[in-house]
Formats: C-alpha cells, structure tokens, sequence
C-alpha cells in the first residue's frame, strides 16, 4: 500500500523527494481522469489532490468518498494557496475526522 498525489508540477515534485508517487495534471480533467485510475487501484492506500483541482470536482470526489471506505482521498492547500487558513492538524481533522 501507498500513498499517490495530484496537483501541479511543484506539488508531485516536492511529494516525490518523500518518495510518493504522483501524476502531474495541468487541468481537472487530467485530475479526474488520475484520481479516477487511483481511486480503481488495489496498491493506493491515500490519495493526497490539490485543492487548485479538487473544489472544480468537489461533488464527484464526495459521491467517491461516499461509494467506497479506501483509499482516503485527502484534499491539500495547491500552490496557489489554501481557500481557507487551515493548519496541518486541520487538514489530517477535516480528512477523516479525528484529532491530532
């Protein structure tokens, strides 16, 4: 098992020297097509998406998160910034409920 992550160039990059694997996508589509292919394989336990793509799609990856327990899809702040202040723990609170 482990973790994937979708977002733009400095995000899959900077992910990578963490060794996490990742696509580069340049607009939702891309990222819905990734997260689509993600989501279908067995090995994907997190999937981390950048906000900048995520709130485009925000009710696909809902019915997603309602349809299957795994993998944990984890919306991040993009490199464009959060579209809320919102810290680490709030990230990790907000993706599966418990606090840190």
């Amino acid at each position: 098992m482990y973790a994937f992550v979708i977002g733009d160039h400095d995000m899959v990059t900077g992910f990578r020297l963490v060794d996490v694997k990742g696509v580069i996508v340049s607009s939702v589509d891309e990222a819905w097509h990734a997260l689509s292919r993600a989501v279908g394989s067995v090995d994907v336990a997190v999937i981390f998406i950048s906000e900048d793509f995520s709130t485009k799609m925000r009710d696909k990856i809902g019915k997603l998160r309602s349809s299957r327990i795994a993998p944990l899809i984890v919306e991040i702040p993009g490199t464009l910034g959060p579209s809320e202040a919102m810290d680490v723990r709030g990230i990790v609170r907000k993706a599966v409920g418990v606090k840190v």
